[in-house]
Parts: C-alpha cells; sequence; structure tokens
C-alpha cells in the first residue's frame, strides 16, 4: 500500500514539471505602446472668391472668431456700381417688355376693327351690286325704249345718271374693301412684328437678371466669413493689400476639438483598439501629462519605417492613429511634438 502511494506521488510530480517544462512560456504580461505624434486640429484656410483690396480684417493671429463670423471685407464700391447698372439694365428690359406688348394689344384692336371693316365694307359692296345691276337694266331698258321714241331723252339721261353714280358708288366700295384687308394685314404684320419683339424683350430682360445675379454674388463676395469656431493661428495679408482668388488670407483652427497624429507599426497595431486611453507628454510642458483616447485607426497600411534590407524580410508598414485630445486649458498647440503612451491590449510579452 505504500508502495502505491509512493508511486503515485512521483507520478504528480512528473506531470506537473512536464507542465511547465512544456508549456509555451512564462506569464505574460500586457507591454504599453509608446511613440510620438503631432497635435492637430481642424484647419480651415480662408481665402476669396474674387479679387480686390482688403477693406477689413476684424481679427488677428490669436483671436477666436465664431462659425459664421466676418472676418474679411474687400472695397466693393465698384461692385456696387455695377449691381445699380445692372438693376437699371432691368428696369429697361421691363420697360421695353411693356411697350412691346402694348404694341401687340395695339394690333389685336387694329385687326379686330379691320375684320369688322371688311365685313362691313363687304356687305356695302353687294348691297351697292344690286342696285348698280337693276340700274344697268333699267338705263338698258330706256334706252330701248328711247330709241323708239316712246320717252324723251331726259327721261332716259335719268336712269343713265343713275346707273352711273351707282357704279362711282360700287368702285368706292371696292376700294374701301381692299383698304379694310389691306389695314388688316399690316396689323398682322405688326402683331409678328411685336411679338418678335417682345421674345427678343425677354430676352435681353432674363440676361439682364442674370447679370445682376451674377454681379450682387461677386458683390457678397466681398464679405468673408469663418465656417468654424476657432482660433486664428496665420494672418498673411493686411488691410490695403490686394488679394487674388485662391491665396491664403487667415488660417483657423478648431483648438476645442485637437487631435494627436501618430503612426503606428503594423506589428504593434493589434494592441491598439478605438477608446484605448492614451497618455500625452510634451518637452516643452514638463511635469505634466495629459490625456486622450483613440478615435481612429487607419483602415489601411502607409508607408514603410524599416526597408527590406535582409533578403526575403517584409517592409514594416505603419498605421496612422488619430487620438482625440484632452486639453481644456489649451497649453498644447496644434503643430507641437508629444510623446505619446498607449497601454497594449494585445501585444505581450
Amino acid at each position: 500500500m505504500r508502495k502505491k502511494i509512493i508511486i503515485s506521488v512521483v507520478i504528480i510530480l512528473l506531470a506537473v514539471t512536464a507542465f511547465y517544462i512544456l508549456r509555451p512560456g512564462g506569464e505574460k504580461k500586457a507591454v504599453s505602446i509608446r511613440t510620438s505624434g503631432i497635435v492637430e486640429g481642424m484647419e480651415v484656410n480662408i481665402s476669396t472668391r474674387v479679387a480686390g483690396r482688403i477693406a477689413k480684417i476684424s481679427c488677428r493671429e490669436g483671436d477666436s472668431v465664431e462659425k459664421g463670423r466676418t472676418v474679411i471685407r474687400l472695397e466693393s464700391r465698384e461692385l456696387i456700381s455695377l449691381v445699380e447698372q445692372a438693376k437699371a439694365g432691368i428696369e429697361r428690359a421691363k420697360a421695353e417688355v411693356g411697350v412691346s406688348e402694348a404694341s401687340l394689344e395695339n394690333s389685336r384692336a387694329v385687326i379686330q376693327s379691320a375684320e369688322a371693316g371688311i365685313i362691313n365694307a363687304a356687305a356695302d359692296l353687294e348691297k351697292i351690286r344690286v342696285l348698280m345691276e337693276e340700274a344697268r337694266k333699267e338705263m338698258q331698258r330706256a334706252n330701248s325704249l328711247y330709241e323708239q321714241e316712246l320717252i324723251s331723252k331726259e327721261t332716259y339721261d335719268r336712269s343713265a345718271a343713275a346707273y352711273n353714280a351707282y357704279a362711282a358708288e360700287y368702285k368706292s366700295s371696292q376700294a374701301k374693301l381692299a383698304s379694310a384687308r389691306a389695314k388688316k394685314a399690316s396689323a398682322e404684320a405688326g402683331l409678328n412684328l411685336s411679338a418678335s419683339r417682345i421674345e427678343a424683350a425677354k430676352g435681353a430682360l432674363q440676361e439682364a437678371e442674370a447679370n445682376l445675379s451674377y454681379h450682387r454674388a461677386r458683390l457678397d463676395d466681398t464679405v468673408i466669413t469663418t465656417p468654424i469656431s476657432g482660433t486664428v493661428v496665420f494672418r498673411a495679408l493686411e488691410e490695403g493689400e490686394t488679394v487674388v482668388p485662391g491665396v491664403t488670407v487667415l488660417t483657423i483652427v478648431d483648438m476645442e476639438n485637437l487631435y494627436i497624429r501618430t503612426d503606428i507599426e503594423e506589428t504593434r497595431i493589434g494592441a491598439v483598439a478605438l477608446n484605448s486611453r492614451a497618455v500625452i507628454t510634451a518637452e516643452g510642458v514638463p511635469g505634466k501629462e495629459f490625456y486622450g483616447r483613440v478615435s481612429e485607426i487607419g483602415r489601411e497600411a502607409e508607408f514603410a519605417t524599416q526597408r527590406d534590407v535582409v533578403r526575403g524580410r517584409q517592409d514594416i508598414k505603419t498605421f496612422r492613429v488619430k487620438i482625440k485630445l484632452d486639453n481644456p486649458e489649451g497649453i498644447l498647440k496644434p503643430g507641437m511634438t508629444v510623446d505619446v503612451e498607449i497601454p497594449g491590449e494585445g501585444l505581450q510579452k
């Protein structure tokens, strides 16, 4: 029995010894990642869309500005003059449209009057034609009777005179009908001309309105506001100087939302997780620690930090990491180099 107990104890000791000998390694401890980074923030370069002389810059380097604040004004007298000219052009175009429309309506009225005149003249012409025809027949009958000496010459002359009067009136009625038709044709030509003028006037009005919109937009562009709240960190020009489109006049940085930009090697990126806590120090602020949280981890590797100097070895690349900085006192400034320590979660030794 005693022998069996001794044998069991030996077996247990051997098993424990083998476990410690054959296990992969000793106790693993998480290690921190230490690297350097740059303080950055949302940065906006303020420039102008139009060329001109700077009339006013309402801030200097170091000033805080609120989103929507007017920071630059350009001289605008020339543009104001152009806007006023464009307004006058619109009024002229509107007046021309009004005149053309009135002419169009007048032509329509003339056409209606001419059409009524044509109807009346045609009716008068037909009535005179009937009377003239009757007078012609009466004259022919009187002529036959006169030749037979059944009536006097005076009686025949009266019938001939009546016919001649109706014939003259018939010619007059024909002239009146022709005049009414000509009047209608002229009014129709005037109508077409007025319609063409209206189209031209409306085109001129649209062009004048577009011209006004263009100059108003340029005038609006002489007033430049900041799209973000932040601090002016750079002022390139002064009042009275001339600026051209695209040239930076002011640079504004959002100091309330600074972050640290750092690059971590691919062999260590697995130890970094979103919202990981980071401790930041700076040589320019000795003895003080700042804190932050990992807010962004690059999805793709970027530049290599170590080149392939040994045959068959791959380059070691990095991943861009952003750390949202807690900097309530505004001690850390954009562009400062800092040291970063991120407690490792997956990297162990």
